[in-house]
C-alpha cells in the first residue's frame, strides 16, 4: 500500500493566523486505486498489522511536516484505537525519530477518540503516559456517539475538538447556538483549548467567533493539500473583517435587547407602583400580561415565598397543563434565585436575570424583578415577570 500525507491548516481566531496543521492520510491500495483512510486501515487489519501501519502513517506525517518549514506550529495526528496502548505506539521509536528530525514531542498533538479504549482508565493511562513524554493530547469528535463531560474531566486533554455536527446544528438555530457557546465554556473549565471543525462558510466562521472557540479548521480557511498551503494575506484580512462583523452584530443585538428590556422595565415599574398603592394584583398587571413575550407574573414576600398564584397568558395555558404537578406555585420558595436576592439587595432598581430554565413548563426564561413597598402596610414584596429568552435574543 502506498501512503501520503495531506495537511489542513488550523487557525487561531484571536491570533488571526495558522497555528497548526492536521495531518490526513491519503492512500492507494496494491492495485494503485485510491482508498479512504478507513479502507486503508481495514486492509491493514486483514494483514494483521494495524498498529505498525498506524506508526508508519505517523512517521510519514512527521517526515513531510518537517519539510514544510513550519515555525512554532503544531502537527495534529490522528491515532487508531489500536495504538491507544503504549506498547503498540512504541514511544522510544517515535521519540528517536523526532530527535533525528530535531523536533520536540510538544510539537505533536495526538488526536484520539473518547471511545478509542475499552475503559476510561485505559484511555487515561495512555493520556497520562504520552503527556508525561511531552506530547499534547486532543480529544477528537466531541459531541458525537457517547461523548460526555465526565470523561473529559477525567482525562483533562490539552485540546478538545468539537465535531462538525455541532456547528452544522447551530446554523439557523438560536437555541443550539446558545448551547454551543455554553458547551465551549464548560469544556474550557477543564483547562482545554477548544477547536471547532467543519467551518465551511463565512457564516460558519461567525458562529465559531460567537461561540468563542480558540481554534477552527475547515474548507473555508483551506482544504487539505500536500503542502498545507493557504492564502495568508486573504486569511488575515478575512479574519479581521469577521472580527469587525461579529462585534458589529453583537452591538446591534445589544442595542435591540436594550430597547426591548426598557419597554418591559417601564411596564414592570408601573405595575409595581399600582400594587404598592393597593390595586388588585391581577388588575395591576393586566397590561403587562398582554405583552407577547411574558410567560408568567408572580409576587414574592421578603423571604422569597410566592404569595399569589402565578398569572399565565391564555395562549400558554395548555402548555402548562403538561406540567400540572408543578403548576401550583403559591407557597413556592424562590429565595435562592438570583433575581430575588439581587432585587432585595438593590430595591430601587429593576433586576434582569441571565437565561435559565424556568418552572413550571421548563422553558428558557429571563426574569425581571423589582421590590415594591405597600403604602398602607409597609410590607415589602418582589414583583417578578418571566419573559421568553428567545424574545430578547431574536
Amino acid at each position: 500500500m502506498k501512503i501520503n500525507s495531506h495537511y489542513q491548516p488550523i487557525v487561531s481566531l484571536a491570533h488571526q493566523r495558522v497555528v497548526g496543521y492536521e495531518a490526513l492520510l491519503r492512500a492507494q491500495n496494491n492495485q494503485g486505486q485510491t482508498c479512504s483512510p478507513l479502507e486503508a486501515f481495514l486492509l491493514a487489519e486483514t494483514e494483521n498489522r494495524v498498529a505498525k501501519f498506524d506508526r508508519e502513517c505517523l512517521i510519514n506525517h512527521v517526515n513531510k511536516f518537517k519539510k514544510l518549514h513550519t515555525m512554532d506550529q503544531w502537527l495534529f495526528v490522528n491515532l487508531n484505537s489500536v495504538s491507544i496502548n503504549p506498547k503498540n505506539l512504541r514511544e522510544k521509536l517515535v521519540l528517536e525519530h523526532l530527535k533525528t528530525l530535531n523536533m520536540q514531542p510538544q510539537n505533536i498533538v495526538l488526536e484520539i477518540l473518547e471511545d478509542a479504549a475499552k475503559s476510561t482508565s485505559q484511555l487515561k493511562e495512555f493520556v497520562d503516559f504520552y503527556r508525561s513524554l511531552g506530547f499534547l493530547i486532543a480529544i477528537d469528535d466531541f459531541g458525537t456517539g457517547h461523548s460526555n463531560f465526565d470523561r473529559i474531566w477525567e482525562l483533562k486533554p490539552n485540546i478538545v475538538k468539537l465535531d462538525r455536527s455541532m456547528l452544522a446544528n447551530a446554523r439557523g438555530d438560536n437555541a443550539r447556538l446558545r448551547w454551543l457557546g455554553r458547551c465551549v465554556d464548560l469544556l474550557r473549565e477543564t483547562g482545554a483549548l477548544i477547536t471547532i471543525e467543519g467551518v465551511e462558510t463565512q457564516a460558519d466562521a461567525l458562529i465559531a467567533l460567537d461561540a468563542d472557540v480558540d481554534l477552527a479548521q475547515g474548507y473555508f480557511f483551506a482544504k487539505p493539500n500536500p503542502h498545507g498551503e493557504y492564502d495568508s494575506s486573504w486569511l488575515r484580512n478575512e479574519l479581521q473583517m469577521l472580527h469587525h462583523r461579529s462585534l458589529f452584530d453583537q452591538t446591534e443585538r445589544n442595542r435591540g435587547q436594550t430597547q426591548k428590556k426598557l419597554v418591559l422595565k417601564n411596564m414592570l415599574i408601573e405595575a409595581s407602583k399600582a400594587i404598592a398603592q393597593g390595586i388588585d394584583f391581577k388588575q395591576a398587571t393586566h397590561e403587562l400580561l398582554q405583552h407577547h413575550a411574558v410567560e408568567r407574573i408572580y409576587l414574592l414576600n421578603s423571604d422569597g415565598v410566592q404569595i399569589v398564584e402565578s398569572l399565565i397568558p391564555e395562549h400558554l395555558a395548555s402548555m402548562v397543563k403538561a406540567y400540572a404537578p408543578l403548576s401550583r406555585s403559591d407557597g413556592a420558595l424562590w429565595a435562592r434565585r438570583a433575581y430575588f436576592r439581587n432585587a432585595m439587595e438593590h430595591p430601587d432598581q429593576v433586576q434582569i436575570s441571565t437565561a435559565y430554565i424556568g418552572l413550571p413548563n421548563a422553558s428558557l426564561n429571563i426574569t425581571f424583578s423589582k421590590v415594591l413597598t405597600r403604602i398602607f402596610s409597609a410590607e415589602k414584596n418582589v414583583l417578578c415577570v418571566d419573559v421568553s429568552a428567545s424574545f430578547l435574543n431574536s
